[in-house]
């Protein structure tokens, strides 16, 4: 059983009372959501957090979306740049290991979604001048409302960039 999860069925999640090895807790179940009425999608999920990472990835692969993770922000900037697969969606926190950080994969996420907000985890939370979606220090419940809520206004084109209701059920 890793970080205390011992089951991965959407909804059915359960915590054992230790909790994660370093101290944290471990998630108790996926957030309840429509996402599964959501097209599958393609995410590059850049965070050097492995419980972060891996929880988030579980969480949208158990939601039928194809997920790639990145430790470093260089290993993300060359998923992004595989042109024969396209990254979709992008979620990033805005300081990684290496040289390349959260606004530099913004950048070259933009080229190609120009009109798609990137999800970013940062120091404060805003949005920002090309209407990205900061979240100050975001849960992973946070990050995967957000991640929805950014599916599902691509959709309907009715996306609302608060930072709050991103991170409302946080």
């Amino acid at each position: 059983m890793r970080c205390g999860i011992a089951s991965i069925h959407p909804g059915t999640e359960t915590k054992s009372e230790r909790g994660c090895a370093d101290g944290r807790k471990s998630p108790r179940r996926i957030p309840e959501s429509t996402m599964s009425t959501v097209k599958p999608q393609r995410i590059l999920i850049a965070d050097d957090n492995p419980i972060m990472r891996e929880t988030l990835a579980q969480w949208l692969r158990a939601q039928a979306h194809e997920v790639i993770t990145a430790d470093t922000g260089e290993r993300a900037l060359l998923a992004l740049r595989d042109w024969s697969h396209p990254i979709g969606w992008l979620y990033t926190r805005a300081v990684l290991p290496g040289l390349v950080d959260g606004s530099i994969l913004a950048d070259q996420y933009h080229e190609m979604h120009g009109n798609r907000a990137v999800i970013l985890a940062g120091a404060e939370q805003r949005i920002s001048s090309r209407g990205d979606l900061v979240l100050k220090q975001p849960t992973a419940v946070a990050v995967f409302n957000a991640i929805h809520q950014a599916f599902v206004a691509a959709e309907t084109a009715t996306f609302t960039t608060d930072p709050a209701e991103a991170n409302r059920a946080a």
